[in-house]
């Protein structure tokens, strides 16, 4: 049976995530996080006894998030291009939702860079075969040869980069947060398309 969460562990996760967000591991302190849950220090401490801990349990909850739909994307029995328009249209529309987890996770790594490899072994991610299995769809459907992790990074890039740019995007071209939300969707046709464009191109090249 699997343990419940009791509602002061959701506040204190909650307290940890803004506060990690905010100053990082090595500025966040237990008492604030304490503060901002409205409980005492030691009750942090009973449920999660060391900042690594909490730090471990709040990355892990953002690390699910952002990648929990990886493997159930690519491994599924889509073809290529579904896989991209699919990939695509699901993590603009969280991250765009959830915009604090790229910086998040990315922060977290510079500060405690083992912590991407437990996340990876504990979420049964597996780049090498993520990789040959692009590989494979990409020569067998398209038939490219190709570097998927280009592919795969390219993606990825135009995916989460509008997001981490956000407060740049919307200063230098003056965008609305309506404006900045109908941009978003617009990313999830536009995305796709500009990658598979691309690929088209590297075909004619490759057949030329």
């Amino acid at each position: 049976m699997e343990n419940s969460v009791t509602p002061a562990e959701e506040r204190i996760l909650e307290a940890a995530k803004k506060v990690f967000h905010c100053k990082g591991y090595d500025g966040a302190r237990m008492q604030e996080i304490a503060d901002e849950a409205g409980v005492n220090k030691s009750l942090v401490h009973y449920y999660y006894r060391s900042k690594d801990n909490l730090f471990e349990a709040v990355f892990e909850a953002a690390f699910s998030k952002i990648m929990g739909r990886l493997n159930e994307i690519f491994f599924s029995e889509l073809d290529i291009t579904t896989k991209i328009e699919t990939f695509v249209g699901y993590y603009v529309t969280f991250l765009s939702q959830n915009s604090y987890l790229p910086l998040f996770i990315l922060n977290g790594l510079y500060e405690k860079p083992g912590q991407i490899k437990k996340m990876m072994e504990k979420n049964h991610l597996s780049p090498d075969r993520l990789m040959e299995q692009i590989r494979v769809q990409v020569k067998n459907e398209l038939n490219l040869d190709i570097d998927p992790m280009h592919i795969y990074i390219n993606i990825l890039s135009l995916s989460v980069f509008p997001v981490i740019a956000k407060p740049l995007i919307q200063v230098i071209f003056g965008l609305s947060n309506d404006r900045l939300e109908k941009f978003y969707e617009e990313r999830k046709t536009e995305v796709p398309e500009f990658i598979l464009k691309a690929l088209k191109g590297y075909e004619d090249n490759q057949n030329r």
